[in-house]
């Protein structure tokens, strides 16, 4: 079975919840978290795309003056809020909310946030090289998939962002998190180049929230050691639920598990 780091995250947080996702394949609903994280996403991926090609025109020597006050031929949008807003309301998913004012609630709080990311932008230059670029890469032989929100050309080697929508993580959760190791072990076996920060971008009503850390070699050969046991126990069909509130409050699949614990 080939893994990505969202089913090897589905395992780590209940068993339970992964067999019923990837094993039996159970039919769930988009709940409003999903569905507006995913809105979030796609209108970061357009934005990422346009400063792509803004910065391809750039390079190729036409006048930077006229790319951030005129519309160009490519997607005839500027670097501006106003496009990024654009960008949100076409990306906007309303699947998963309960009423029409719950998804119109969602789209404002959309609004606020892309604001934030967008004076969050400004504030530095940004080299961006890729976003939601696919990888693949092997720990052991074993096959892991996944896809990097943003990739940026910085000193020393690349920056690898991850977008959430979640509760923000401490420095010591994302010193240590297993998704941004997988990041870090894609970027050198997959973009064949060093990675020298990743980075937690943290998106709510409150602000933009950054997690900056890094991996050394040793972190990445424990990281390599937590997905071999995490791989042996899938295949080995231990699929043990592991229930507690948190757990079961945010799985799809609480109204059909017999220990859900809500």
């Amino acid at each position: 079975m080939s893994l990505s780091f969202s089913r090897l995250s589905a395992y780590r947080t209940c068993p339970r919840q992964f067999e019923y996702e990837y094993i039996k394949k159970l039919p769930r609903q988009i709940r409003a978290g999903e569905s507006f994280g995913s809105s979030v996403h796609n209108t970061l991926k357009k934005w990422g795309e346009r400063e792509i090609a803004v910065s391809g025109k750039r390079q190729a020597g036409i006048d930077q003056l006229r790319l951030f006050t005129q519309e160009d031929s490519a997607h005839h949008l500027p670097l501006a809020v106003e496009t990024l807003l654009e960008f949100w309301h076409s990306s906007f998913i309303v699947e998963g909310y309960g009423t029409r004012v719950e998804a119109d609630m969602a789209r404002l709080r959309g609004e606020e946030i892309m604001q934030y990311f967008f004076d969050w932008w400004q504030q530095r230059e940004h080299d961006v090289l890729f976003v939601e670029k696919g990888f693949s890469l092997a720990v052991d032989g074993q096959k892991i998939t996944g896809r990097l929100d943003r990739v940026e050309k910085v000193e020393g080697g690349l920056k690898i962002i991850d977008y959430k929508t979640s509760a923000v993580r401490s420095q010591n959760q994302a010193d240590a998190d297993l998704q941004l190791s997988v990041y870090a072990l894609a970027c050198e076996q997959s973009l064949k180049q060093p990675c020298s920060e990743l980075s937690f971008l943290f998106l709510s009503e409150e602000g933009v929230t950054e997690v900056v850390t890094a991996r050394t070699a040793g972190q990445l050969q424990d990281a390599a050691k937590q997905i071999r046991l995490l791989e042996e126990c899938i295949t080995s069909g231990d699929f043990r639920p592991t229930p507690g509130r948190e757990v079961c409050r945010c799985c799809p699949y609480s109204n059909v598990c017999d220990v859900a614990a809500v």
